[in-house]
């Protein structure tokens, strides 16, 4: 029996971390193989929004959603993307998020490669950028999370990515109801590679601790653990492969969890294939998903890297054409979409975001922190 007070997630979490000798991955779930751990999950039906392809997402009545019983309101979904919507959202996590003003962990000082994927991506760059690259470990968006206090800044924000907004609120509203009025306004998104991990610990510098957490992962799988509120609580392990998206509502919001081990690629199956025309209605995305380019400068950037990269097609640059669209047409071109699958056979992407208000309020409502009373990490 465990001892008050004993630091059972951190217990469990060094065991799947270890490396030497390898770590025991038996007691994992694995969402692909559900029927082995009926005592651990529950099937469960979406229950809100059900058009079907909106956002690029796959129907509503395909998703495989459940729920981790013995953490209450942790619900996993098998990824919902069409291959489209998950190639262009790895394509905004590495060449666009990280622009300036978003801020990220190497703005420490001034930037040596202002544009960090386009200087960086492809094999012939300059050593010293696919380097720079390599150090590119978390971006933050919409009210900037600042790591050293622990708290959001109410001085630093700037414009939430439109795109990224509506797909994760048709998502939770998709699962928890079209009641859940959830706003993005604030992200993270990390980027980690085979030897990262992330160590245990809750989210609690919102002012709104009853808004879900939504977490999206691309790239390579990985070991992610869940718990209680304390650490004393027996964590629940699982495999997060790339497309799926983990939603902490209820009592798992609070709930400590960590990414012990980050899985080479050959551990599951291959990628999907890449939608046809047909299977995804691209003008209905485009009118929903991002009505309006929030960059214009990202406009460009994309159309001139496909261009430099692609003899077969050319985009054209018309200032009436939304990003989105220039995006989605580039990410069916071999050519263009290498480099991205190159950096996710080798590394993983999580978008994590969050609503920072309660309804109704904006940021001139509350008194903002300037330190993390808790220090919960």
């Amino acid at each position: 029996m465990a001892d008050a007070g004993e630091d059972i997630f951190m217990k469990h979490f060094k065991a799947l971390k270890r490396k030497c000798p390898p770590a025991d991955l038996t007691s994992v779930l694995d969402l692909d193989n559900p029927g082995s751990f009926t005592n651990k999950i529950s099937r469960i039906t979406p229950k809100g929004v059900s058009a079907d392809s909106m956002f690029g997402l796959l129907p509503v009545s395909e998703w495989r959603a459940y729920e981790l019983l013995d953490v209450p309101g942790a619900i996993i979904i098998r990824n919902p993307f069409t291959e489209m919507l998950r190639r262009y959202f790895v394509c905004r996590c590495l060449s666009d998020y990280p622009r300036q003003p978003n801020i990220s962990n190497l703005d420490t000082s001034p930037r040596i490669f202002p544009e960090i994927w386009q200087a960086g991506c492809h094999p012939n760059s300059d050593l010293r950028a696919r380097k720079y690259l390599h150090k590119l470990r978390w971006v933050t968006l919409g009210y900037h999370y600042d790591w050293t206090k622990k708290v959001y800044s109410q001085e630093s924000c700037n414009d939430f990515p439109q795109d990224l907004s509506t797909t994760t609120q048709h998502i939770v509203q998709a699962v928890l109801g079209e009641s859940c009025d959830f706003k993005a306004e604030a992200a993270i998104v990390n980027f980690y590679h085979l030897d990262s991990s992330l160590s245990g610990h809750t989210d609690h510098s919102e002012f709104d601790l009853a808004a879900p957490l939504i977490s999206v992962s691309f790239g390579l799988p990985c070991v992610f653990m869940i718990g209680g509120q304390t650490k004393t609580k027996v964590p629940q392990a699982l495999y997060l492969r790339d497309g799926d998206v983990v939603i902490m509502s209820g009592k798992a919001r609070m709930s400590y969890h960590a990414v012990p081990k980050v899985l080479p690629k050959n551990v599951f199956s291959a990628a999907k294939k890449l939608d046809t025309p047909s299977s995804v209605d691209k003008n209905t995305m485009t009118s929903t998903v991002n009505p309006k380019c929030d960059d214009e400068c990202s406009k460009r950037s994309h159309c001139e890297e496909f261009t430099e990269h692609s003899s077969a097609k050319k985009v054209k640059h018309d200032a009436d054409t939304s990003c989105f669209t220039q995006l989605i047409d580039c990410v069916h071109d071999t050519e263009f979409w290498k480099p991205y699958e190159t950096y996710l056979h080798e590394s993983r992407i999580n978008l994590n975001v969050r609503q920072l208000f309660e309804p109704g309020k904006q940021a001139k409502d509350y008194c903002w922190p300037t330190t993390d009373p808790a220090f919960n990490f």
